[in-house]
């Protein structure tokens, strides 16, 4: 398996910003809260793939899109070009299975 190379960045934050963060909680699950916050936010400007934002916040696939759906964020985009290729596909089979 690959090892993806990182890059430590820090950040001042105000402390009661780090306050309100921490609560009760220790400092791993407030860099944890964070790294999912950053690939919530990249993958929602479209910086970076579902598959890149999974990695970055460190949960499964299916855990990081239930994530986006509790901040009603579609984890696929469908539009009008999709349904109108996915359209064409099946008039396509349609003709091959009747033949």
């Amino acid at each position: 398996m690959a090892t993806t190379k990182t890059e430590r960045i820090e950040i001042d934050l105000p402390e009661d910003i780090i306050f309100a963060m921490r609560g009760s909680k220790k400092p791993e699950e407030v860099k944890k809260k964070l790294k999912i916050a950053l690939a919530i936010l990249l993958f929602q400007e479209r910086s970076i793939s579902l598959g890149k934002a999974t990695e970055l916040s460190g949960l499964s696939r299916v855990r990081f899109m239930e994530v986006l759906k509790e901040h009603d964020i579609p984890a696929y985009e469908y539009g009008e070009k999709e349904f109108e290729r996915d359209q064409q596909i099946i008039a396509r089979y349609r003709k091959a299975v009747e033949k």
